[in-house]
């Protein structure tokens, strides 16, 4: 088995996300550097009804993905690569060892504060299904949005002013699409982000930041990022550059993955591999009851 680790973006989180995490040292242990950074427990920010705004879903994100990944990594084989989606690809480098948590969290922290800063008018992100590129590119221009990532060969995500998407949504569904607005508030991965790159390439830098101990692909263009420097350079180039996920399917079966888990809290991604992929066995920790469910379902897996 060559077991590949998804790690999820924004969208998924909810206040029972931790759930199957309590009681857990290696979580606890991750959690607490979240109180130290954040100034509040994590149950507390879960109460609070926030967790789609971007200052604290992106902290929120990488905590609970490295502490499902921290728990679970004793007890299933090696991962030969990460892939992180969005806000998941700077979680993922904290799975693959380049950071501690506490740098973790305040990297996230800080991402999301250039991304507001960036762009401060209300702004969101949508997901178009049904449309080729080249039906959705003039519907893009004529209302001044941005695709900001590849799904599929019909399936994309476009990020722009509120407004603008409004208007975007219209034009989509008149050409037959299906679109569903996404709990998301900034426009990633597009041009609108571009003031933030440099800063966060700068903290990046001046951060402990480690060559990962195992690769991660990046987001951009699926490339495996084995050294620090082209780590550093894909992390800041993606805030305003278009996510090819599609891509990042193919690197995966390229690579020679046989089987994929996708960490907490997400799900979609294991469902867009099970999808594209269906010779990959792929699947979510959410669909077990349990960690040890999960780590049993992947210890399964012919070695």
């Amino acid at each position: 088995m060559t077991l590949g680790i998804l790690c999820p973006g924004q969208s998924a989180q909810a206040p029972d996300m931790i759930d199957r995490l309590r009681g857990e040292p290696e979580a606890a242990s991750v959690f607490d550097a979240f109180h130290d950074v954040m100034g509040a427990t994590i149950d507390a920010v879960l109460s609070e009804g926030r967790l789609h705004e971007n200052a604290i879903a992106q902290p929120v994100i990488c905590a609970v993905e490295l502490a499902a990944f921290s728990v679970i990594k004793h007890n299933i084989p090696d991962p030969s690569h990460f892939a992180g989606y969005s806000i998941g690809e700077l979680a993922a480098y904290g799975c693959a060892g380049s950071m501690s948590a506490k740098d973790l969290i305040r990297l996230a922290i800080l991402r999301a504060k250039l991304m507001d800063e960036a762009y401060p008018a209300p702004s969101g992100m949508i997901a178009i299904r049904g449309l080729r590129e080249a039906t959705l590119a003039p519907i893009c221009t004529a209302n001044t949005v941005h695709i900001a990532i590849c799904n599929g060969d019909d399936r994309f995500v476009v990020a722009g002013p509120v407004e603008n998407i409004a208007a975007a949504t219209v034009d989509a569904e008149r050409h037959g699409a299906h679109v569903t607005r996404l709990p998301v508030k900034v426009a990633s991965h597009t041009p609108l982000m571009h003031t933030a790159v440099s800063a966060f390439a700068k903290a990046l830098e001046e951060t402990e930041f480690k060559t990962p101990t195992v690769p991660v692909l990046a987001g951009i263009d699926g490339a495996s990022v084995r050294s620090r420097d082209m780590a550093i350079q894909r992390l800041s180039a993606q805030m305003e550059t278009r996510i090819d996920w599609q891509g990042c399917m193919e690197s995966l079966k390229e690579i020679g993955c046989t089987t994929l888990l996708e960490l907490l809290p997400g799900g979609d991604l294991s469902s867009m591999a099970k999808d594209r992929l269906p010779s990959i066995s792929s699947r979510s920790m959410i669909e077990f009851k349990s960690i040890d469910a999960a780590a049993e379902w992947v210890s399964r897996k012919e070695v």
